[in-house]
């Protein structure tokens, strides 16, 4: 989280939106490092702030992280998807 902060223009903003968003919601603060955490690595990953990803770039990282769980579970996929759907509702 620190590294997105420091080398994505943004990123703490977006942090702050994305816990004030968790708090409302009356979520856990494990839930807001979760989230957090996969959109740091989004946005690392392509060096850009969420919303200035592509459709098609975020489909094909998603679909990395589905193919790449060692778990049915799919945990990172899944905190990275419902980290963005916060994010973005």
């Amino acid at each position: 989280m620190e590294q997105a902060c420091h080398q994505v223009r943004g990123f703490r903003n977006l942090y702050q939106e994305l816990d004030d968003k968790v708090r409302l919601s009356v979520q856990s603060s494990s839930t807001l490092s979760n989230y957090a955490r996969k959109l740091a690595q989004l946005s690392l990953q392509f060096g850009k702030l969420p919303q200035h990803i592509s459709e098609k770039e975020l489909n094909k990282y998603l679909a990395g992280l589905a193919r790449q769980s060692k778990t049915p579970s799919l945990s990172d996929f899944k905190f990275a998807v419902y980290g963005l759907r916060k994010y973005f509702l």
